[in-house]
């Protein structure tokens, strides 16, 4: 009898035993480091005061004070934030993803590696496989500053494409229009104007300073590739 009993309490332990790693198994399991900081002053990674050295995982979104900067390496790619400057990183396959909150962003990447950035509804990406740098400022929710000055960009909103040769700089503007045909096709006495039921966006790209971003994409490139920066 007693055996039955002893047995029968080993069985109840083992199986209690088979049911903890899975209760003590986060939800959430931390994810891969994406990449690294190179230089930071009075910037933050996440929540937390960050420094040379810190690690930046998958979703981690990256400050800047006003008065601050940061340098990140993402893979083979890097990214550099001037002050007043708030993103969020995603890696891709071959490079890394940033949305851009405000502030402004230089992004640069290697032969055969890429980058994308997002704001106001535009992806901001290198138009081929050649080494890129680009520079992107949000301005306000209808406006960006785009600057490639090493290799050329492409700009998608919608289905609407603007490739931005190396050495150029233009303003974008965004603005919401109606989906459909507007009330002024429409024939008088033929009932009432259609409801419309959608807005899309559209950009608007004007020239700025193409010269100038040229040469003053010189010093950026050296400093975003070099190994061990400044």
């Amino acid at each position: 009898m007693r055996t039955l009993s002893w047995a029968g309490l080993v069985l109840v332990l083992c199986a209690a035993l088979v049911g903890i790693p899975a209760v003590a198994m986060p939800a959430n399991p931390a994810s891969a480091p994406l990449g690294v900081v190179l230089q930071a002053e009075r910037a933050q990674v996440g929540v937390d005061i960050t420094s040379n050295g810190a690690t930046i995982y998958e979703g981690d979104r990256l400050e800047t004070m006003y008065d601050g900067n940061l340098r990140a390496r993402l893979g083979g790619s890097q990214m550099y934030l001037r002050p007043g400057t708030s993103t969020e990183v995603h890696g891709l396959s071959n490079g890394f993803s940033a949305s851009l909150l405000r502030g402004s962003v230089i992004a640069s990447s290697p032969e055969g590696q890429t980058f994308q950035l997002l704001a106001n509804g535009a992806t901001i990406r290198p138009a081929g496989t050649q080494a890129t740098v680009a520079q992107v400022t949000w301005v306000n929710a209808n406006e960006l500053l785009l600057t490639s000055t090493r290799g050329a960009i492409e700009v998608l909103l919608g289905d609407e494409v603007k490739t931005i040769e190396a050495g150029s700089s233009y303003r974008m503007e965004t603005q919401d229009e109606d989906a459909g045909p507007g009330p002024q096709g429409q024939q008088q006495g033929s009932g009432p104007a259609p409801v419309h039921t959608g807005r899309r966006r559209r950009a608007l790209f004007f020239l700025i300073g193409g010269a100038i971003a040229a040469g003053t994409g010189i010093g950026i490139w050296r400093v975003l590739l070099s190994p061990s920066g400044p």
